[in-house]
């Protein structure tokens, strides 16, 4: 037997909608992170905490991987803004999200954890728990795993779970 996943901070509604519940400190909290994300972008290139937004793609060949960035970083970048307003447009209403809107919540969601994965270090193998309370990187593992909670009710409420 099926069981219904408990209700959570992201749930699918009716007509194909979706809802955010977040409290307001929360929606503030994460427009904070979001403009942050959008400094981090605006960062010159050699910044390495862009090195997961933007990963290279031929990494034995540098001609190669500087004809795709040139190519393709600006494209990134762009859909990356693109994101970024809606999520600020969504953050900023308590009306129901479209999936369109959903993916794009997603789309920065996982763009601040690859930013703070970056400041991290971590990769799979990582466990952030171990991370002592009285680390400066503490309240950044805790954000990761918070950002990591919410992509994961984003992705069930996509996936219609």
């Amino acid at each position: 037997m099926r069981r219904k996943r408990q209700s959570g901070p992201i749930e699918a509604i009716d007509n194909g909608l979706f809802e955010i519940r977040l409290t307001s400190d929360e929606r503030a909290t994460l427009l904070g992170f979001v403009d942050q994300l959008v400094e981090v972008m605006l960062a010159p290139p050699s910044d390495p905490r862009l090195r997961r937004l933007f990963p290279t793609a031929y990494h034995d060949n540098p001609e190669f991987d500087s004809e795709y960035q040139t190519y393709m970083r600006d494209e990134l970048a762009q859909s990356r803004a693109t994101s970024i307003q809606t999520v600020r447009e969504v953050l900023s209403s308590e009306d129901p999200l479209t999936e369109s809107q959903l993916y794009a919540f997603m789309t920065v969601l996982n763009s601040l954890r690859l930013v703070l994965g970056t400041l991290l270090d971590v990769d799979e193998a990582d466990d952030l728990d171990l991370i002592p309370e009285d680390s400066p990187a503490y309240g950044q593992a805790q954000l990761y795993e918070y950002l990591g909670w919410l992509l994961e009710w984003t992705v069930s409420a996509l996936s219609g779970e």
